[in-house]
């Protein structure tokens, strides 16, 4: 059975209500996340924009971003020895740039900073993703995944107290089955970090190899995360061009109803979006095209 009080990916933006530098002004074009004084969560504070133009507004916020104008209320979530060198907005994915010294941050602080960049460049038109780079590598976590793309609602209240702590849930996930014409449920006890979504959690855990005798892989070992974000009741998984490589003796239809049957039963989603570098318009070996939401299909499950 789904639980829909999961934690998703840590955040302390449980006080902005009450400890916002300000309420915000109806008037205002956007709010820009810093940190309160204390350190430990979240604040806002209002910011009408000075052009009309996308690059510049991500100037303009990466500016603010550095110097609150209520410096008694709310200070920069970017320590001031950490640069960003550069940025490049593909479409609607924002790529930013973070001198090594992103590095040397302890958790909650890389955490808070992130969420605060997140939420403020996302509020700029046509800013729909964001994805950080340290010393020119993309950003990992501390298992050494790749953290990938990030979006507003991947940030949500959550408590100090969850930090460095670890979720545990009882999911059913789908591999093939020895001869790879059907695919067979596992059920496993899933351990995974508070700061992470169970649909992270579960795609990473069918990238691995199966923990049970009988069970095949069913996702390529070539394939890399790249972003899981849910809206809508839609579960969007972004991976890289190793998702399109053929498994010998495995139908290509299963690798992606085992990544939807296991995200919807264990997730918070009816639908799965699966994208190939962001890209939806991709069709498998066989002609499977991926441009539409999937849906639960249990056809291919061995009884």
């Amino acid at each position: 059975m789904k639980r829909y009080g999961r934690w998703i990916l840590f955040l302390a933006v449980c006080c902005l209500a009450e400890a916002g530098c300000g309420k915000k002004d109806d008037t205002a074009d956007m709010e820009v996340y810093y940190l309160n004084t204390e350190g430990t969560a979240l604040t806002t504070e209002d910011y009408e924009w000075k052009s009309e133009e996308a690059v510049e507004q991500i100037d303009e916020v990466l500016k603010r971003l550095r110097k609150p104008r209520d410096t008694v209320k709310c200070t920069s979530a970017i320590p001031a020895d950490v640069l960003i060198t550069d940025y490049q907005l593909k479409g609607n994915c924002l790529e930013l740039y973070f001198s090594q010294e992103y590095e040397l941050l302890d958790k909650p602080e890389e955490v808070l900073l992130r969420a605060a960049v997140v939420e403020s460049l996302t509020q700029v038109e046509p800013v729909f993703l964001v994805c950080f780079y340290v010393n020119g590598e993309p950003l990992k976590d501390r298992r050494g995944d790749v953290v990938g793309y990030m979006r507003s609602d991947d940030f949500v209240q959550n408590t100090g107290a969850a930090l460095n702590s670890y979720q545990q849930e009882e999911v059913t996930l789908y591999y093939a089955d020895e001869t790879g014409n059907s695919l067979v449920e596992t059920k496993m006890s899933l351990r995974y970090n508070s700061y992470m979504t169970i649909e992270k959690a579960i795609v990473e855990q069918l990238i691995k190899e199966p923990e049970v005798e009988g069970r095949r892989a069913v996702i390529p070992a070539e394939t890399k995360l790249l972003g899981v974000s849910v809206k809508d009741n839609i579960c969007y998984v972004n991976l890289n061009e190793g998702f399109l490589a053929q498994i010998p003796l495995v139908k290509p239809e299963l690798k992606v109803y085992a990544l939807v049957n296991s995200v919807i039963e264990g997730g918070n989603c009816s639908q799965v979006q699966i994208s190939i570098n962001g890209d939806p318009e991709v069709a498998l070996e066989g002609g499977l095209s991926l441009k539409k939401p999937f849906q639960e299909n249990k056809t291919m499950v061995e009884e």
